[in-house]
């Protein structure tokens, strides 16, 4: 899937700017959700991601293998969350954190995410394909892993999204009005 690397950056490069420009539009309508809701936002759309994987697996071809545009969906639904999340997170954390320690605060941003990485290569781990005797699995084997891990992995995004969109007015609250 090397090939696939670059499908992140090419979706972030074509909807940043319409990204940036939905959320002033909303603020002209005072529709725009505010921190915690775009952050539970993001994470549903993981777990979505995931999700599509999931679906795409149900659908392999004679070979047991899924159709391409399964995973480039997924890449853009990924992308989409993580616009809600990533630029919103880092301005969040400039205008929440106390002015001497911004930088400070920029780098336990960056600390997490590091570890979140850390944290993804555990969970791809379970996902990991044995070999017996040197023989891999057939492809519908591994489908049936790599999907057990996807839907896994949809219901934790799902999940955790909801109940941070259900304790957003208490996250709100401790913004004290900063948007």
């Amino acid at each position: 899937a090397g090939q696939f690397g670059a499908l992140n950056a090419g979706f972030i490069i074509m909807l940043a700017l319409p990204f940036a420009a939905l959320w002033v539009w909303l603020e002209k309508f005072r529709l725009n959700p505010n921190i915690p809701i775009k952050f539970a936002l993001g994470i549903i759309q993981a777990g979505l991601g995931f999700g599509v994987l999931v679906f795409g697996a149900q659908f392999p071809d004679e070979a047991g293998k899924i159709s391409l545009w399964w995973l480039v969906l997924a890449y853009l639904i990924h992308t989409t969350g993580e616009l809600c999340l990533s630029p919103v997170g880092l301005s969040a954390v400039t205008k929440l954190a106390i002015h001497r320690v911004v930088g400070l605060s920029m780098g336990v941003w960056f600390l997490a995410t590091a570890l979140s990485e850390t944290l993804a290569m555990r969970l791809g781990k379970l996902a990991a394909i044995d070999t017996h005797g040197g023989e891999v699995n057939s492809v519908s084997e591994n489908l049936i892993i790599y999907t057990q891990l996807f839907e896994f992995l949809m219901w934790i995004g799902i999940g955790t999204g909801i109940v941070v969109l259900l304790i957003s007015p208490l996250l709100k609250c401790g913004m004290h009005g900063i948007r």
